[in-house]
């Protein structure tokens, strides 16, 4: 499997360029100064905004034509998808087999979540085997009867987006209503601390992954050091994840950072209590009730399981898995305060 340079690739497709992680990752790729990306979006619809960018080309057709998407993805080094939750599923494979028959070196799919190559966290969150299929659909589907990989598939994994959580409320803090869940789990309350990432830090990570040389005599243009551990080829990724995250915080954490962002103390909020288990079951309720919203319960109340979705543990291990962070240079891109008195600002104003 090799991508049409011999030093980095350069051409990259991206499908949901215009959401909320599409036109993040969109941002980053076009600032990032070398190399510079030449970047394919995919879309079903005319985006007349992106066509003024002369290393932007749009191609426009339906999700459900094969031929055009085998068309659309022919010569491309890497394929970006980040769809809505509520198409994924349906849409991914279309566009994997399509990426696939084109020989797409590298396919990072829709992941951007929490890490689901941990067995524990799909038995939590069972909706989440969906992203498993995509992986296992790149690995048959990239490997030649030979036994030669011609595709494979990248995870980006940087837990629940901080920023677009804290804004949605879903980290059970009301900004706008000074109202505040607090979840009490098994022993010391509330002190399970869970990783979290921005939507900007997702962006920054796709940029810099794909930057990293393709030859193992290649530098590292994210960092500095030559600290062998520093120095990786995008080839040593393949159909493995990539791990980040911005903060680590327990959910008082996350509601001690808004308390400086308003300036307020408990007495300016109405804080109730609900046991960790009893708000993960009621999610499971819902949907087996029929409520899909029911899914946002699981998803953040296993942020504050150990050993689920606190934290990174590949293929099911019990350890923690390090940080990609130094490898990509993205330590302290982001200050938590900052990011939080953002996101207060944008709640408060309605926007």
């Amino acid at each position: 499997m090799s991508a049409t340079h011999n030093d980095h690739i350069s051409k990259v497709a991206l499908v949901g360029a215009t959401g909320t992680l599409g036109s993040e990752i969109l941002s980053a790729l076009l600032a990032h100064p070398s190399p510079q990306y030449q970047i394919t979006v995919i879309t079903r619809s005319d985006s007349p905004g992106l066509t003024s960018n002369p290393r932007i080309n749009v191609k426009t057709g339906s999700y459900n034509d094969h031929a055009f998407l085998v068309s659309a993805l022919t010569g491309q080094d890497v394929l970006v998808i980040t769809l809505g939750f509520s198409i994924c599923d349906q849409v991914q494979p279309l566009i994997i087999r399509a990426a696939c028959e084109a020989k797409v070196p590298y396919i990072l799919p829709c992941e951007f979540g929490s890490d689901t190559s941990n067995p524990r966290l799909i038995s939590a969150i069972p909706v989440h085997s969906s992203k498993v299929d995509a992986r296992k659909l790149v690995e048959e589907l990239g490997t030649s009867i030979d036994g030669t990989r011609t595709s494979a598939w990248i995870g980006i994994i940087n837990n629940a987006w901080f920023d677009w959580s804290l804004a949605g409320g879903w980290f059970g803090i009301d900004i706008k209503s000074r109202k505040v869940t607090l979840l009490d789990g098994d022993g010391d309350s509330n002190g399970i601390k869970t990783y979290t990432s921005t939507i900007h830090m997702s962006g920054l990570t796709v940029a810099r992954l794909l930057a990293l040389p393709l030859a193992v005599t290649g530098k590292n243009p994210n960092v500095t050091s030559n600290d062998p551990k520093l120095q990786r080829t995008l080839a040593s990724f393949a159909n493995k994840m990539v791990y980040v995250a911005n903060f680590q915080l327990s959910q008082v954490g996350m509601f001690q950072a808004v308390q400086r962002a308003t300036h307020t103390t408990d007495a300016d909020w109405d804080i109730s209590h609900v046991p960790l288990i009893q708000y993960i079951r009621d999610g499971s309720t819902r949907l087996e009730q029929g409520d899909i919203t029911g899914i946002m319960n699981l998803v953040y109340g296993n942020l504050f399981v150990n050993g689920v979705a606190d934290a990174y543990y590949p293929n099911g291990s019990l350890e923690e898995v390090e940080l990609d962070n130094a490898l990509l240079g993205l330590g302290g891109c982001e200050d938590l305060d900052e990011v939080t008195s953002r996101v207060v600002k944008k709640v408060t104003a309605g926007g």
